[in-house]
């Protein structure tokens, strides 16, 4: 009977840490390349928005888009697939409106202080 009792005994539980709490957002792709990394990417393209300047779409990028920053003309169309290789930059009109081209900076408003690739590569698939 005593081996009943012991075995049923039960004791004080010990206090179990915290987890740690998990993000429940994944963050995109372009969130979590640091800058100065190089990045491919194939997406969608959104809308052109000025000489070599594009936006591409898709749902692995932070906030489902990506302003792309390019030295050649953009010779594509939405919703054309790219893919575009280069080096992840902080974005700042002033500092990358003369290298690109960029013309009125009013379409660029919400991507400043974000994140943007400047590529190199650009494919556009047909």
């Amino acid at each position: 009977m005593a081996l009943l009792v012991t075995g049923c005994a039960s004791r004080a539980s010990e206090p179990q840490p915290t987890p740690e709490p998990t993000p429940t957002v994944r963050l995109g792709t372009v969130a979590r390349a640091e800058v100065g990394v190089r990045l491919t990417v194939t997406a969608t393209v959104d809308h052109v928005v000025a000489g070599a300047a594009f936006v591409v779409r898709d749902v692995d990028l932070t906030n489902g888009t990506l302003l792309v920053l390019s030295t050649d003309p953009a010779v594509m169309e939405p919703p054309q697939l790219v893919t575009v290789s280069g080096i992840v930059v902080d974005f700042s009109y002033r500092d990358l409106s003369d290298r690109y081209d960029l013309g009125p900076s009013g379409p660029y408003r919400d991507f400043e202080g974000g994140r943007a690739l400047a590529a190199d590569e650009v494919t556009v698939w047909k």
